[in-house]
């Protein structure tokens, strides 16, 4: 089987898919893991599973089609993009622990946000390359 920029790129979506669908899992239940059930509400979580939904959702369709879908790709990038800044904006204020009684969430959850970021910026590279290289021919 020959690794194409194609295939990785599809991973990488099937890998962003998982991760939304983990969180929509996560949120809609505060599931006792990296302390969510700490800071579970239950009307705000739910809006949040389901932004998960659609985008885990979102990026499993664009991986079914990456041309046809392009703009759609796009328009997904850019809400995760602001979902991250959300996120960002969120750990300037302090965290969650001046809010809630969490001991160890927020340094957990810079950890992830860093994994996230990786994920996101090698997202952004290989679907620049995909698209500028001949994405017919990937």
């Amino acid at each position: 089987m020959k690794l194409t920029v194609k295939k990785v790129l599809i991973g990488l979506l099937w890998i962003g898919a998982l991760f939304y669908l983990f969180e929509f899992v996560l949120h809609l239940f505060g599931l006792p893991i990296l302390e969510h059930d700490k800071i579970f509400l239950p009307t705000h979580d739910r809006y949040i599973a389901l932004f998960a939904l659609t985008y885990g959702v979102l990026l499993l369709l664009i991986s079914s089609n990456l041309n046809r879908y392009k703009t759609l790709f796009f328009i997904t990038r850019t809400g995760i993009f602001l979902s991250f800044l959300s996120g960002i904006w969120i750990s300037l204020q302090g965290g969650y622990s001046p809010l809630f009684n969490v001991v160890t969430l927020d340094k957990d959850l810079s950890v992830m946000g860093y994994l996230f970021l990786g994920w996101f910026l090698l997202l952004i590279m290989i679907t620049y390359y995909y698209y500028k290289n001949g994405k017919t021919k990937q």
